[in-house]
């Protein structure tokens, strides 16, 4: 990779999040980083571990984060930002590994595949689409698998290029380091996030795309194929694996009607991929019900008739074929059978849109620069700009609390969780008035919205309105009868009512379940009852 190439690719980069130093944490990450104490003490390794295997890579570098900059944002966000260069500088040198292998290095488009590989390159950095996965700090699991993976992938092709050139000086000690290090990295990969079970596949369509099928020596691909192991084997022996897939991302939506409904979302990453407007953290997606729905329908025949296109190009234009399908294949553990939580969120795309920039790249490059590379080098210009400015406009979004939750309403408005979350943020900024009637459309929205009740309850408590505070304590856990936080809760405002009975009784509870009780209100309650 050429010096200007990493030069450019940074600096953008640097440019279009130069201002998201600052942002704070949000969503997910008051969980898994700002309360989560399993990262806390970068010697406890094995607390890390047990909190969630699959991931351990991930919840490394948040212990690393803490350890030196403990709730400062501008480590985490500084180290997100690496991360995305890093993984930016890689698909610029996949695409130039790519105009070296047989099947592309005797085609026209390999004399300009340097010009190629820097736009994807800067297509990839500089992406709107992609500030869901960089700015927001839990989401550097998908930004890191990413970089794990595309490191993977280009030190495996750098390996296989050594070897087809036998004859040059040291080729066989590149090639085996090349190899040792690609085997590293998928390993890195898989203990990064759940993603990067497709890497083997992505192995075997890499060596059938640009290099010769019939001559495929399968001896080291096989450790690439026994990486596909890792995951499932990690899932089966760890229980806390299983545990924390319970409670994050277990959902009651069946299978099939997952499928269906990832038709339609499919087709929404790809008109964010083409047109990156109107993003929104928290979309409002609803479910389809039946192939036969109009939108379902047209959806999956879309799909089918972009892949047949991708096979029909498979001889003649084999990098725009390659880019479709891993668009596709890398979107796989997050759309297709296996359901989450949440239908759609735009950190899936981080991976895919590696394919997308170098479809993109590759396709301007067939379309324009066959005849002059003037229209080439405008269009392209044009596009980066583009996708520079929404990335840094974008990222003014992810300021705050309340900035990302009111553009999330407006995106939503019928949707109750945005209402809820922007009505914690507008509590963590004192503005507890607001905050309840936020909370009240989230609950006129969702009736059995147990957060939203806690969240009002806790709003209540604060301004001093205990029976409505008791009120929205008991109907959250009537909904969730093991809502402990709840339970908590509820005994501090008995206390306070001076019933203290029941505050026992509910820390009884708490302490059943396993929650560790604060002391002074146990010392309190000791001090005013009998027990």
């Amino acid at each position: 990779m050429k010096l200007f190439s990493i030069i450019a690719i940074s600096c953008l980069g640097i440019l279009v999040y130069s201002n998201t130093f600052h942002c704070s944490f949000h969503f997910d990450d008051f969980f898994f980083v700002v309360t989560n104490h399993h990262i806390k003490d970068l010697h406890q390794l094995a607390d890390i571990w047990d909190w969630w295997p699959c991931r351990f890579i991930t919840f490394l570098s948040f212990a690393i984060n803490y350890h030196f900059n403990h709730l400062d944002v501008f480590g985490y966000h500084l180290f997100n930002l690496a991360v995305h260069l890093c993984s930016a500088l890689l698909v610029c040198w996949l695409v130039e590994l790519t105009f070296l292998t047989p099947v592309m290095k005797e085609e026209r488009i390999a004399r300009h595949g340097h010009f190629i590989a820097i736009s994807a390159g800067l297509i990839f950095v500089s992406h709107p689409v992609q500030t869901q996965a960089v700015t927001f700090i839990w989401q550097r699991s998908a930004s890191m698998a990413a970089m794990f993976y595309l490191a993977s992938l280009c030190f495996y092709v750098k390996s296989r290029l050594a070897r087809e050139a036998v004859k040059r000086p040291n080729s066989f000690d590149i090639a085996r380091f090349a190899y040792i290090g690609s085997l590293m990295t998928a390993s890195l990969a898989m203990f990064t996030k759940e993603i990067a079970i497709t890497l083997p596949l992505m192995v075997l369509l890499y060596e059938f795309s640009f290099f010769d099928p019939k001559r495929i020596n399968w001896k080291p691909l096989i450790p690439f194929i026994l990486t596909f192991l890792i995951i499932p084997a990690v899932w089966f022996f760890t229980e806390s694996e299983k545990i924390q897939a319970r409670q994050s991302f277990v959902t009651n939506i069946p299978s099939m009607q997952y499928l269906l409904t990832e038709f339609r979302v499919m087709i929404t990453y790809i008109r964010l991929a083409f047109l990156p407007l109107h993003q929104n953290l928290d979309y409002d997606f609803p479910l389809s019900k039946s192939i036969f729905e109009a939108a379902t329908f047209s959806s999956m025949i879309i799909l089918i008739a972009i892949l047949f296109a991708a096979k029909r190009m498979f001889s003649k234009y084999r990098l725009i074929s390659f880019s479709i399908f891993w668009f596709f294949l890398t979107l796989l553990p997050e759309s297709s059978f296996f359901p989450f939580s949440d239908v759609i969120f735009e950190h899936r795309l981080y991976l895919p849109m590696a394919g997308f920039s170098i479809l993109l790249a590759g396709g301007l490059y067939y379309l324009l620069g066959k005849k002059t590379l003037n229209y080439f080098f405008l269009s392209l210009a044009i596009i980066i700009a583009c996708y520079s400015l929404l990335t840094y406009e974008r990222n003014k979004v992810w300021k705050n609390e309340i900035t990302l939750w009111e553009n999330a309403v407006q995106g939503s408005p019928h949707k109750a969780r945005p209402y809820d979350n922007l009505g914690v943020g507008l509590a963590h900024h004192g503005n507890l008035t607001q905050a309840i009637l936020d909370y009240n459309k989230a609950i006129e929205i969702f009736p059995n919205f147990t957060e939203a009740y806690y969240n009002r309850g806790v709003g209540y408590a604060k301004k001093g309105d205990l029976n409505k505070a008791l009120s929205d304590f008991n109907k959250a856990i009537a909904i969730k009868p093991d809502f402990l936080q709840a339970y908590y809760d509820r005994a501090v405002t008995y206390y306070e009512l001076k019933d203290y009975n029941k505050a026992w009784s509910d820390v009884r509870i708490v302490q059943a379940l396993g929650y560790v009780v604060n002391p002074d209100l146990i010392n309190k309650l000791k001090q005013v009852s009998q027990f």
